[in-house]
C-alpha cells in the first residue's frame, strides 16, 4: 500500500520522507536514485515538524493515532490508512492512462471496494485510451478550426469515438487510427 501511495506522490513531484524500521527493495532503490529520503526507525514525536501532508500507514493502530494527533497539532493534511474517517483527506484509487486519469472513492467506507473497482477499470480501459487522448489533443486545433461551434465539435468527436477508435488503436496502431480519425472528421 505504501509503495502505491509513494508512486502517486512522486508523480505529483512531492518531496518525500518515509519513516519505517523496514523498507522494501523498491523503496531502497528510490532512495538510491535520490527520489525519496528513508529514515530507518520507528516514528517519533516531532517527526512531522515542517510536514505539509502525512500518510499514517503503519500496521500499528496506536502509532497511527500518534501520527494523527501530531499531524492535527501541526495543521498537516493527514490520511490514516486504517481509519480513513479520522484524517482530513482520503486518497482515491486511480487508473492512469497517459493524460487520462480515472479516480474511484468510497469516501473511506471500503478501500477494498475502491481497489476492486480500480482493477476492473484497469482491465476495461487499457493504454489505448491514453493514446486516444493524445490523438485528440493533437487534432484539437484542427477540430476547432473545422468545427468552430463547440456543440458541433463535441458531436463530431462523439461520432468519432462511437466508431471504435480505441479498439483500432489497440489492434492496428496509432498511425492507422489517426488516418481513420482524420477521415471520419473530414480533416483530410
Amino acid at each position: 500500500m505504501a509503495a502505491r501511495k509513494i508512486r502517486s506522490l512522486l508523480q505529483a513531484k512531492a518531496n518525500l520522507t518515509v519513516i519505517s524500521p523496514r523498507f522494501t527493495p523498491y523503496l531502497e532503490s528510490l532512495q538510491a536514485q535520490g527520489q525519496i529520503k528513508l529514515l530507518n526507525r520507528s516514528y517519533q514525536p516531532g517527526d512531522l515538524t515542517g510536514a505539509f501532508l502525512v500518510i499514517a500507514a503503519t500496521n500499528d493502530p496506536a502509532v497511527n493515532r500518534q501520527v494523527l494527533h501530531e499531524a492535527q497539532q501541526q495543521g498537516c493534511l493527514i490520511n490514516v490508512t486504517d481509519n480513513p474517517a479520522a484524517g482530513n483527506f482520503i486518497v482515491p484509487a486511480a487508473v492512469q492512462r497517459g493524460p487520462v486519469t480515472l479516480t474511484i472513492s468510497t469516501g473511506g467506507a471500503s478501500p477494498a471496494l475502491a481497489r476492486w473497482l480500480r482493477e476492473q477499470l484497469e482491465n476495461f480501459i487499457g493504454p489505448e485510451y491514453g493514446d486516444l487522448a493524445a490523438l485528440l489533443a493533437e487534432l484539437r486545433p484542427e477540430l476547432r478550426r473545422h468545427y468552430p461551434d463547440s456543440d458541433n465539435r463535441t458531436q463530431a468527436v462523439f461520432r468519432l469515438l462511437e466508431t471504435g477508435l480505441p479498439q483500432l488503436i489497440k489492434t492496428e496502431g496509432l498511425d492507422t487510427a489517426t488516418r481513420k480519425a482524420r477521415q471520419i472528421l473530414g480533416l483530410e
